[in-house]
């Protein structure tokens, strides 16, 4: 006859599967799964991209740099609340137009004229123009440097984190991405004046330049176009190892 303890006995057994197969997939387990890899080499490439792009070094020790060459101290703080102010009204722009530009277009636009600002800040001080005297142009070069990386790399790197990392483990691989964005920004800390007394200032801002050149490769070789996309679709193209930016183009 029908045994129904048989029965229950197997549906229990299968329904512990699960729930362990589940287990396996979700939260901390799940960052090891290979199809969830490319998210998590986005998501924390571009967070350490956001420090390594040189906007702490601006932030952080501006009014260092520019009292140690000569600058005013009032001169220096005012130079440093007009970044403040470019940084926060770039990144409500930013905000406006991402989805009538896009993620990834709007990277690969900023991103070259963060690093010419850079490269022409550089300039300045290698050639003996770091001084009172070029003023204007160094206080241009800031700010355009703020304008750019704050309207393009810095808003990325808020917003691949709640939409590029599966439901599954978007909890564990934030957390990831987060720990890769401060651990990058305490490195930069600690290492910054170091750099500027080995190398001297202008040649620093040709590094931080080059990093900028570096995360514009990246964004290019690896970051999709995810604007416009569902969370269900971005997942779909992972679990289907297509994620690269030329996958998205022809689906």
């Amino acid at each position: 006859g029908y045994d129904v303890q048989a029965e229950l006995d197997e549906i229990t057994a299968l329904a512990r599967q699960q729930e362990d197969t589940d287990s396996a997939e979700r939260g901390w387990r799940g960052l090891r799964q290979p199809w969830v890899r490319p998210a998590l080499i986005v998501g924390c490439g571009i967070a350490a991209f956001t420090q390594l792009s040189g906007i702490e070094m601006i932030i952080y020790y501006a009014p260092t740099i520019l009292t140690d060459n000569g600058f005013p101290q009032a001169d220096a703080l005012r130079i440093s609340v007009a970044l403040g102010l470019v940084y926060l009204v770039m990144m409500i722009v930013g905000l406006w137009i991402v989805d009538k530009v896009g993620r990834r277009r709007l990277t690969l636009v900023m991103v070259p004229g963060a690093a010419i600002s850079l490269f022409a800040l550089g300039a300045l001080y290698v050639t003996g123009h770091g001084t009172r005297a070029y003023v204007p142009a160094i206080v241009g070069c800031l700010l355009a440097f703020m304008f750019f990386n704050a309207g393009g790399l810095q808003l990325m790197g808020w917003l691949t984190g709640s939409e590029i990392h599966p439901l599954s483990v978007r909890s564990a691989a934030t957390s990831v991405q987060s720990a890769t964005l401060w651990s990058t920004n305490l490195l930069i800390t600690l290492t910054l004046l170091t750099m500027i007394s080995a190398f001297g200032v202008g040649q620093v801002f040709w590094i931080y330049a080059l990093f900028n050149v570096a995360a514009w490769l990246f964004v290019w070789r690896r970051m999709p176009e995810l604007t416009g996309r569902s969370l269900e679709d971005i997942e779909r193209h992972l679990k289907e190892r297509k994620f690269r930016p030329r996958d998205f183009a022809r689906s």
